[in-house]
């Protein structure tokens, strides 16, 4: 099962053409015909809500590839929730790992809140495995690991240093029948050896920027404990984790890398969501925190808002103007035009940089359900 990437979502929340179709449901793993019924409950849903607004010609044309899904063999292969994107140049959809609820959304943007909660408890994290001289790069979530193919990353120390250089500092020796080689400079030359390694990584960090710049997940390094400090000094991505993977795992499974990261990175998300309330309440006496949601509005769309914090099942219907902030907020949901304004304010704020935290009403620092960090 592929993690939701930062990338994907950006494209869900960039896409422009209305109208845009969102559904939520939870599903039972390998299907069950009460799933097929709650389907054709929310299809229902949309068409009354586009209705509003829509022929009846438009609607069905949008709805169409939507209606192929429904086949037991597309049931079958579903976890706990499922969630549906379309528009009438666009259509998606996200098997999720986690229950969500039932939800239809018709408005000027996708509804990406149900998302965010699923990104936060189904953590994305990265993993580079330094091992004998070679190199991997996987993504994972907390359903495993799986490898991710980049050109530019160099495959051994050999392919990063060059050839020629490596048979000039370095002999081979075999430390016996079915042993990998050892290399080691002329008298055992340590500096020699940690100078290859600093090219090495600075080549192997080069590969890794280009994909990983506008990243925020977690990176574990899975490496002998020597190599996990020099790799430390030349790795620019910020949130490469000082608790890694300590050892030879050149012959490791999959699962057991999985299993032995899938702790540091639940911790890691915890930490994070500590560290976020903690710096909501450091930062109230300083003016750099709110939970006014028209204040906190019209920041997201000045790109001010660092850190915004909403509770995941609280919403707020209305309509939001993208480019000044200014709020139109109703009671309830009236037509193909409503949205969820924590939504439009969460999509906002990860447009331009910020991150988002979704957290059950207990863990909300404030009584109001949505609340900020400020940059400036």
């Amino acid at each position: 099962m592929r993690a939701l990437t930062v990338d994907e979502l950006r494209s869900l929340i960039a896409h422009e053409s209305i109208p845009c179709l969102s559904i939520y449901m939870p599903t039972r793993r390998g299907g069950s015909p009460e799933d097929r019924h709650h389907f054709t409950a929310q299809v229902r849903k949309a068409r009354e809500l586009l209705a509003t607004q829509h022929s009846h010609a438009a609607i069905d044309a949008l709805l169409a590839p939507i209606l192929e899904l429904d086949t037991p063999e597309f049931w079958s292969e579903q976890l706990d929730g499922l969630a549906l994107f379309r528009s009438r140049n666009f259509f998606s959809y996200q098997s999720l790992p986690v229950k969500v609820e039932e939800l239809v959304v018709a408005a000027d943007s996708f509804h990406i809140r149900p998302l965010l909660h699923y990104m936060q408890s189904n953590q994305r994290y990265f993993l580079l495995n330094l091992s004998q001289g070679r190199v991997s790069f996987f993504k994972g979530s907390a359903m495993g690991l799986g490898p991710i193919d980049l050109s530019s990353l160099p495959r051994s120390l050999t392919d990063a240093v060059g050839v020629e250089h490596r048979e000039r500092v370095a002999s081979v020796h075999s430390g016996g029948k079915g042993n990998s080689p050892i290399y080691y400079g002329q008298g055992r030359d340590d500096g020699v050896r940690d100078e290859e390694l600093m090219r090495f990584f600075r080549a192997v960090d080069r590969a890794l920027w280009e994909v990983l710049r506008d990243e925020t997940a977690p990176l574990i390094l899975a490496a002998p404990e020597r190599q996990h400090s020099i790799f430390q000094s030349v790795s620019r991505y910020p949130h490469l984790l000082h608790e890694g993977l300590r050892g030879n795992f050149a012959n490791a499974k999959l699962d057991d890398l999985h299993q032995k990261a899938w702790p540091i990175v639940e911790e890691f998300g915890m930490k994070r969501g500590r560290d976020v309330l903690e710096r909501y309440g450091n930062q109230i006496s300083r003016e750099r925190a709110l939970d006014d949601v028209s204040s906190i509005a019209r920041f997201a769309v000045q790109g001010r808002v660092r850190e915004l914090i909403v509770d995941r099942d609280e919403k707020l219907w209305g309509y939001m103007d993208r480019s000044t902030g200014a709020l139109q907020l109703h009671t309830k949901q009236t037509d193909s035009r409503d949205d969820d304004i924590m939504d439009d304010i969460a999509e906002a704020v990860i447009l331009r940089g910020g991150d988002v935290y979704a957290f059950g009403k207990s863990k909300m620092p404030t009584k109001s359900p949505i609340a900020a960090v400020l940059r400036w």
